[in-house]
């Protein structure tokens, strides 16, 4: 410090003082690297460095360093002077910028604009300030890079949100502190949330407490389930684990999906799905009477899959068969249903033909087969191809033979 001391004194204390907070105020690790320093002998024996001073490497630094003292521009280094000079060679200090962009937060860096810019030098900069005692310090570095890639950016969301405005679904994207960054005007429509209030970016918190007030999210039993479901939502779109249906009174249904998104933040997805979930409803309310209508025959009747499975077997088909199937846990296939067949009739080959017409699945076409019951009944077995490549068996009795000589005949 004593050999810095005096060559701070050599340029002037005044002056040394104010480069030395010029260097500690660069935020970056100035280092000179040279050989051994040649010395020459100081004051009383002292040995003194004949390298470069502070100022000379503050006034030959790579961007823009000036000081400015009740608004007069005080000092400035080489780089100032070549790049920020106007025609008649003046440096007006920070008025010789225009502020592009204000600080967001205490770390972030305001962009300037150069108002006399150079042929052939940057017109953005990053400009930070310090204060020094009655004075302020200046460091003004390149933003070309920045600048660039902040419109890059800016290009990159508004060509997502104009893809994301011809989507049905609307979206939320929320950041890692959970304020609203992005949506699409599927959102606004679907939930009767103004644009202009969207725009505010919204905490994630006051976003589902803004549906909560329009009628947009379901209504619960009390105030602390509205809660919980709040904190699910909250927890569970960060994490991509949830998903489930809002069933509005409106009469509405939303499918709500929440998917994690890079760097924290999230996405909520939400899908209108009342015409589908109408469908649904309306399609498993035809199925119901179908089997209704299907139970109320007294013939037995049974349906099978693409894959030979039983998916369906009325009450009549468990009587006429001594059987359980139609409340089978597990869908019998069509081979152990041909077995039941073949123990409880006489032989007869129509069981293989049976089995290969449920699993072939080319152009198939009705056929009919008469086969005789154990029991004695003669049973018409009528098979038809249906939709999705099922088939429909029926068995209607046609007569009764109670002489067993006849049935040893039939057999």
């Amino acid at each position: 410090m004593q050999i810095l001391g005096k060559a701070i004194t050599l340029a002037g204390l005044e002056t040394g003082m104010a480069l030395v907070g010029i260097l500690f105020g660069l935020g970056v690790c100035l280092a000179l690297i040279a050989p051994a320093p040649s010395v020459r002998p100081g004051r009383k024996g002292a040995l003194v460095p004949s390298g470069p001073t502070l100022g000379k490497i503050a006034y030959a630094a790579p961007f823009g360093i000036w000081i400015e003292n009740c608004g007069q521009v005080a000092w400035v280094n080489e780089y100032c002077q070549k790049m920020f000079t106007d025609l008649q060679g003046r440096f007006k200090g920070i008025d010789a910028f225009e502020k592009l962009t204000s600080k967001t937060h205490s770390d972030a860096e305001e962009i300037y604009r150069l108002k006399t810019a150079q042929m052939d030098g940057p017109e953005t900069f990053s400009i930070q300030s310090q204060k020094d005692g009655t004075g302020t310090i200046f460091y003004a570095h390149d933003a070309t890079v920045l600048t660039e890639t902040e419109n890059e950016l800016k290009r990159f969301i508004q060509t997502l949100t104009a893809t994301f405005a011809h989507l049905p679904i609307g979206i939320a994207v929320f950041d890692r502190e959970r304020d609203l960054t992005l949506f699409n005007p599927a959102l606004s429509s679907l939930l009767g949330l103004a644009p202009d209030w969207l725009a505010r970016r919204p905490s994630m918190r006051a976003f589902l407490d803004r549906l909560r007030n329009n009628g947009s999210i379901p209504e619960p039993r009390d105030f602390t389930t509205l809660r919980q479901e709040f904190a699910a939502l909250e927890s569970g779109a960060f994490t991509g684990k949830y998903e489930v249906d809002w069933a509005l009174p409106s009469g509405a249904i939303y499918r709500v999906t929440g998917r994690p998104h890079p760097r924290g933040g999230a996405a909520l997805l939400f899908e209108d799905i009342s015409r589908s979930a109408a469908m649904e409803t309306e399609y498993r309310a035809e199925i119901r009477q179908l089997y209704a209508a299907l139970e109320s025959l007294s013939d037995a009747v049974a349906i099978f899959n693409q894959a030979g499975e039983l998916t369906y077997a009325n009450d009549a088909f468990d009587e006429l068969w001594s059987c359980t199937l139609s409340t089978a846990v597990a869908p019998p296939t069509v081979m152990d249903v041909s077995r039941l067949f073949q123990k409880n009739c006489l032989p007869t080959p129509v069981w293989g033909e049976f089995r290969n017409f449920i699993h072939d699945l080319s152009e198939r076409s009705q056929w009919q087969a008469e086969i005789l019951h154990i029991s004695g009944t003669k049973l018409t077995m009528t098979v038809s191809p249906i939709a999705d490549g099922r088939v429909f068996c029926e068995f209607k009795r046609t007569a009764t033979l109670t002489d067993p000589a006849k049935l040893a005949d039939s057999a």
